[in-house]
């Protein structure tokens, strides 16, 4: 009795287990994803942000105007270009990372910045939404909250 009842839960901690490695293979890449995304804004990489678009190419896009909406990935880049050319990035850091489930996640980027000739300096969140797309993350929305 014994030896069936342990070979029964091993029967099913072997049907679960893929299924919990398949979450924790979402999990790690995303915190992964995340902080590449923080080492393309350090360095203003406008294009290889806009790259990491899903693949209908159109990313939600707020930059901190209070206007949002839906932008194909050249308009992104053009977008965080000047940004980036308005605005010296002093750090960036990946500060939080969640799994929502059903293939999304969200990050957040701590970034200082200043306005170019400005020596104050200024502390926003960068969200990132993520959606899971063919074996790895892309970036479906990007907003700055100042």
């Amino acid at each position: 009795m014994r030896n069936r009842l342990l070979l029964t839960l091993l029967c099913i901690l072997s049907l679960l287990a893929p299924r919990a490695l398949a979450a924790q293979g979402r999990t790690a890449p995303l915190d992964g994803f995340v902080a590449s995304v923080a080492r393309l804004w350090n360095a203003g990489d406008a294009a290889g942000i806009a790259e990491l678009a899903p693949s209908d190419g159109r990313i939600v896009l707020d930059l901190g105007t209070g206007s949002a909406g839906a932008v194909e990935a050249r308009h992104a880049a053009a977008a965080l270009r000047d940004l980036f050319r308005e605005r010296t990035t002093l750090s960036v850091r990946a500060a939080q990372v969640t799994v929502a489930g059903d293939g999304r996640g969200f990050g957040e980027l701590a970034w200082v910045s200043r306005p170019r000739g400005v020596t104050d300096r200024e502390s926003s969140t960068v969200y990132v939404g993520a959606v899971w797309e063919s074996g790895g993350w892309r970036i479906r929305e990007l907003r700055v909250l100042r």
